[in-house]
């Protein structure tokens, strides 16, 4: 299964999804998207940035003890939920809601997607 394809199910899981993209946040660039409308890449690097500064905050919080792996972010009219992977690659999977608990109901499916992304590369 592609990046791509792991995208369009994960967002297919959730009918309030509006987009799901795969992004590295070290970067600031996101790699891969599924969506049914058109985001400027201005959009799309905004989310980068601001996925790598809520788990900049996250992990100055946290010191060395356990990492987060999820950030949840509200805005008007959205909900974004940030998943990063677990090697500290700075891979991370961005989804964009219309609720609140639309995205956190991805944020286990988006976990598995970075897992499967691991397992094939």
């Amino acid at each position: 299964m592609t990046l791509s394809d792991h995208l369009a199910q994960l967002r297919g899981r959730e009918p309030d999804c509006r987009l799901a993209a795969f992004g590295d946040i070290g970067a600031c660039i996101v790699l891969r998207k599924s969506s049914a409308a058109e985001h400027p890449q201005e959009y799309l690097d905004e989310l980068c940035q601001q996925a790598r500064r809520g788990f900049g905050m996250l992990d100055a919080a946290s010191g060395a003890e356990a990492l987060a792996d999820d950030v949840l972010v509200l805005t008007p009219g959205e909900a974004r939920i940030y998943i990063r992977a677990a090697d500290g690659s700075g891979d991370a999977v961005l989804c964009v809601c219309s609720s609140a608990a639309a995205a956190q109901r991805l944020a286990g499916p988006a976990r598995d997607v970075l897992a499967s992304l691991a397992e094939e590369g």
